[in-house]
């Protein structure tokens, strides 16, 4: 598929929304990025007032949804969309979705940020998995600018090293766990703290599963095949298949 395919109608308006369509996924994906950079030194640096921010964004971010539901609403009503339109319409609102439960999972990570930010005897990276987060948060980042990427450009390159990515970030959260279990007796004082941490570090985990989500979309996107029924085994080797053709 070739984005050129979004301009070849007659009705030039027809062609500006799916434009427009195209682009305010991709705005609301930049969105959820900054949301992302914000929380990862907000985190880091123990920055209430940037942790606020994401949440700012979040609301920003919820709009655009809307947005987008509103605009393949006014595209299906008034037009007869093409099956790679219709490709392109699901496929916005299931990104939009998975983008718009991204950002509110970044919002959920970040309290971390505003809750260490009232104690400034316990600096958060001496707490049990703090290093993990910020792996998995860094790693959540790479992946979204990945699967982006591909959005942009309409092409599966980098989204099996996407899928690939969501398996290495279930393995840090586990270790976190352990490492977080292992240190609870010697931490009683410190149990408030670390449960959000805990979540923090769930959040970051359910980040790389949308993540991957969208990377399910752009494949029906691209070459109109539903790949939600496959395992990350069965997606990542479909993945590598089509990008060797």
């Amino acid at each position: 598929m070739e984005r050129t395919e979004f301009k070849s109608h007659i009705s030039a308006q027809y062609n500006r929304n799916l434009e427009d369509l195209f682009n305010q996924v991709l705005e609301m994906g930049g969105l959820v990025e900054d949301q992302l950079s914000n929380t990862i030194e907000a985190i880091k640096c123990e920055n209430k007032s940037l942790a606020k921010e994401v949440k700012q964004l979040d609301k920003i971010v919820n709009k655009e949804e809307m947005e987008i539901d509103h605009l393949c609403a006014r595209v299906l009503a008034r037009q007869q969309p093409t099956a790679s339109d219709l490709r392109l319409i699901v496929s916005a609102i299931r990104i939009a979705v998975d983008l718009e439960r991204i950002g509110d999972e970044v919002v959920n990570a970040s309290k971390l940020a505003i809750k260490m930010a009232k104690v400034q005897d316990i600096p958060c990276d001496t707490l049990p998995g703090f290093k993990s987060l910020m792996e998995m948060i860094n790693i959540d980042f790479e992946m979204l600018k990945k699967v982006l990427t591909s959005f942009a450009q309409l092409d599966l390159a980098g989204l099996s090293d996407a899928v690939d990515d969501e398996q290495h970030v279930t393995e840090i959260k586990n270790k976190a766990l352990a490492e977080i279990q292992t240190s609870l007796n010697n931490t009683e004082e410190l149990a408030e703290y670390i449960m959000q941490m805990i979540y923090s570090i769930r959040a970051a985990e359910r980040i790389s599963a949308h993540i991957v989500n969208i990377a399910e979309s752009i494949v029906y996107l691209v070459k109109g095949r539903d790949v939600r029924n496959m395992n990350s085994e069965k997606l990542s080797d479909f993945l590598e298949k089509e990008n060797q053709e």
